[in-house]
């Protein structure tokens, strides 16, 4: 079975440009927990490019997460605001760089890009 969280952060480096605004710039840790051991995902975002390896070292922002929260965020099933404020897990350092992070997490199951059906587009289904 494939794990939702490898397959999240394999897919942000081959994720389209255009996920995020050329200006962000900014580096997030996502410390992950699970049977009282902690795996660290850490991720570059340089004009919109982002990379992704297992470095711990300090980042702009740190996301500390229950591993099994975090899959529930990374499929869909969890939004990244309303957990914030459930206290679903802790953040410490640059909180501006949750907009963008926000972005490269995927919309629940059967949501639509509100783009589809903004006035003037022929595409709706």
């Amino acid at each position: 079975m494939a794990d939702p969280v490898v397959e999240f952060f394999d897919g942000l480096e081959r994720a389209e440009s255009t996920v995020l605004p050329v200006r962000v710039n900014g580096t997030a840790r996502f410390d992950l927990n699970q049977d009282g051991e902690t795996d660290h995902w850490y991720v570059a975002i340089q004009e919109g490019a982002v990379s992704v390896s297992h470095e711990m070292r300090d980042a702009d922002v740190v996301l500390n997460a229950e591993r099994g929260f975090f899959e529930r965020l990374v499929t869909g099933r969890a939004n990244l605001f309303a957990s914030l404020l459930r206290r679903d897990f802790t953040v410490e350092g640059n909180l501006q760089l949750l907009m963008p992070i926000e972005r490269i997490l995927p919309q629940p199951p059967g949501a639509h890009d509100p783009r589809a059906f903004a006035p003037g587009r022929n595409d709706r289904t």
